[in-house]
């Protein structure tokens, strides 16, 4: 097949799926892998590298890659190029996740300003600034979702604020022990590639009152050096990401809403942080949308503010151990 100007050599090809790498996934498992070639990238699913079977564990690994495929759009967009996107392209592959074609359409020039901040986004579990995230940037963040055809319902009223962090606290509690233990084992002194370093962490939670603050700690339980403890914002600002459908296709849709909007959350200095505690829950996770049935089906629940502290980078998997090229 002969190259077309807008084709990828292999220093572009390199540039996609290491911009598609650097997207958040759960527990930082990075369940993908990419194929390249001068005219498509191809994302695969790999549930192998995710957490232990869980009710939740599949649209995780939907969730993760749905974030990857569209950091590949803002990458191509970067590189001048245009991209045609098919999700779940092949009913005998459910592993390809989806296909992204290359073409010679004009770059979407929303998609190309956020590509400085594909690597400058962070994870952030430390405790943000006690202040609220002005009505704009709130805007912002929900037309983002919105654009990818999903919803970010901001808690901002009573009584759903308190319910939800009712349902955060109780799922916390109810976790199972394999589900605690097979999240301890990836908790690493940054050793290992694919693991959460004891530097992401953040502090371990301190009540600045009766009630512990919304705010997950990976590492419950675990005595480890050089963690400290410290009192974060007493009432941060929640948000819960929804979506029309409830299937793969709709967890990859979540995927790409979540990453635009986390990339637009960090070119205007907001962090976000997860507590997905009870979205793994099936029982939780229907306690969590069943007051806005409307909108849909509940894919991830965030903590978003402004830090105090910037996170080091999460490690990430060899480039070379989820990157093939193949020449056509």
């Amino acid at each position: 097949m002969p190259h077309t100007a807008h084709a990828l050599d292999t220093q572009a090809q390199t540039m996609v799926a290491t911009a598609a790498s650097s997207a958040p996934s759960v527990l930082n498992a990075q369940p993908w892998s990419f194929v390249t070639t001068p005219a498509l990238v191809e994302v695969y699913a790999e549930p192998g590298s995710a957490s232990i079977p869980t009710p939740s564990a599949a649209r995780d690994v939907r969730l993760s890659c749905g974030a990857a495929v569209f950091n590949i759009r803002v990458a191509l967009a970067r590189l001048g190029r245009g991209a045609r996107v098919s999700v779940l392209p092949d009913p005998e592959n459910p592993l390809l996740v989806a296909r992204v074609e290359v073409t010679g359409d004009a770059p979407d020039p929303d998609l190309d300003a956020l590509y400085p901040w594909v690597a400058d986004r962070r994870t952030n579990r430390f405790p943000f600034r006690d202040r609220a995230l002005p009505a704009g940037v709130l805007a912002l963040l929900h037309d983002a979702a919105a654009r990818e055809g999903a919803t970010l319902r901001l808690l901002d009223g009573e009584p759903e604020y308190q319910r939800i962090l009712t349902l955060i606290r109780k799922a916390t509690l109810v976790e199972e022990e394999p589900v605690r233990e097979d999240r301890a084992a990836r908790i690493s002194d940054g050793a290992a590639p694919a693991s959460i370093p004891v530097g992401n962490l953040g502090p371990v939670p301190r009540a600045a009152g009766p009630d512990v603050p919304p705010v997950r700690d990976l590492a419950e339980g675990l005595d480890l050096p050089g963690r400290g403890a410290a009192a974060f914002e007493p009432r941060p600002d929640l948000a819960v990401l929804e979506t029309p459908g409830d299937d793969p296709a709709a967890w990859i849709a979540a995927g790409q809403a979540l990453q635009r909007l986390l990339l637009e959350a960090t070119g205007h200095g907001v962090a976000a942080s997860f507590a997905n505690q009870p979205l793994e829950d099936p029982d939780l996770r229907e306690d969590v949308s069943s007051s806005a049935a409307h909108y849909g089906h509940p894919q991830m629940v965030l903590r978003l503010g402004y830090p105090r502290v910037r996170p080091p980078a999460t490690p990430r998997r060899p480039l070379a151990e989820v990157h093939r090229r193949v020449e056509e």
